[in-house]
């Protein structure tokens, strides 16, 4: 009869790792690279309670493979940076090596995702010029994702990516025709991959690096272009039409007028790139995209909705 052992220590052959066992884990090695599979069969409080202990203290990634369903008590109790593969995924990538090994063609499986997309930032490692990256801190753990999207889409694979926006903040006059009507701040945050042009509430504070593995991803579009963007958005946001009531002598008058920012008396200015941690969870059932930073579900797709 197979073992858990044995499918784990095939998916990781296919990939070119040399396998061993040490103690309860099944261990993957290749070149820099180490991955760690605890096998978990069937349901042992005494096994969660020997991962929790020992995870910390391996170099590489961790992943505990569950063949049964796991409590919700039980994820939040796992080491911070242990991924969870459940009975799906471990299906999911023992069907895809045998059909590689038939077709004699890879594909890119969840093995793929543990080494290409989860791997820690060095802390030496910094962006040009030596300045540390600004990434706003985290506020959803990995444990807690696991268990949004357990229930929600029956998650399986879980990345984390930080992805770039650029910040400017801003003052500008608002005039009626050529009167000063008052005047306009705030903050606006440019998706440096889609383009996206945001408000936000203010400067959030940030680090330099995170723990939990991830990948940075790189900026598509300038500053320059950025900056051209929030002007455009600035206008827009605050021309409006207004009702405004004149006085002239017994006589009131209510007059439709458009105000208007006056960016050429105003101040737009570029306050650097900050990353934004992005959970992308897929699932059995679907997937789903999460600001980490808030904790908000940014998309839900369900694969019977997209059928």
């Amino acid at each position: 009869m197979t073992t858990l052992n044995e499918v784990l220590k095939e998916i990781m052959e296919a990939r070119g790792f040399l396998v061993d066992q040490v103690g309860p884990y099944v261990r993957g090695r290749r070149e820099d690279i180490a991955l760690y599979f605890y096998p978990y069969p069937r349901h042992s409080p005494a096994a969660m309670e020997e991962i929790a202990r020992t995870a910390k203290g391996l170099q590489g990634k961790v992943v505990l493979a569950a063949l049964v369903p796991l409590a919700e008590s039980s994820l939040a109790n796992l080491p911070s940076g242990v991924v969870v593969w459940d009975r799906e995924a471990v299906e999911h990538e023992v069907g895809r090596t045998r059909i590689e090994r038939l077709v004699g063609e890879e594909d890119h499986g969840l093995i793929d995702d543990l080494y290409a997309d989860d791997v820690p930032v060095p802390p030496s490692e910094t962006p040009e010029g030596g300045e540390e990256e600004r990434i706003v801190p985290l506020c959803l753990s990995l444990q807690e994702v696991v268990g949004l999207s357990a229930k929600a889409i029956g998650g399986f694979s879980h990345r984390l990516e930080l992805v770039p926006h650029y910040l400017f903040s801003y003052e500008v006059p608002l005039y009626v025709g050529e009167g000063r009507i008052g005047s306009k701040e705030g903050i606006v945050a440019v998706n440096a991959l889609t383009k996206e042009v945001q408000g936000w509430p203010e400067v959030p504070g940030t680090v330099p690096r995170l723990e939990q593995g991830h990948k940075r991803l790189e900026p598509v579009l300038e500053e320059e272009e950025a900056f051209s963007l929030v002007r455009a958005h600035v206008e827009r946001e605050h021309t409006s039409e207004r009702d405004m009531v004149r006085e002239n002598g017994q006589v009131t008058m209510t007059e439709r007028v458009t105000v208007h920012p006056r960016l050429d008396l105003g101040l737009v200015r570029p306050l650097g790139l900050y990353y934004v941690p992005i959970w992308c969870v897929e699932g059995t059932k679907g997937v789903m995209v999460l600001d980490a930073s808030t904790g908000r579900v940014l998309s839900e797709d369900h694969f019977q909705d997209l059928c």
